[in-house]
């Protein structure tokens, strides 16, 4: 488990604020702290927020599509 820093966060969300990756991260059901430096997370929440369980893969699919 990887602690992400609010930097990292600003550059993933692409939002320069504070406030506005908070919202983002509320929005999307990531779980987060708050420490002296502003928010932050784990890779672990954020897989768990993406549906992601960690020591599994997620199952294959075929999918057939139609070209129009």
């Amino acid at each position: 488990m990887a602690l992400v820093t609010l930097d990292q966060l600003k550059a993933v969300t692409g939002y320069e604020q504070p406030s506005a990756v908070e919202r983002c991260l509320r929005k999307n059901g990531v779980r987060f702290l708050y420490g002296r430096d502003g928010v932050y997370t784990t890779t672990d929440a954020l897989n768990a927020a993406m549906g992601i369980i960690p020591g599994t893969t997620p199952a294959k699919t075929e999918q057939e599509f139609d070209i129009l």
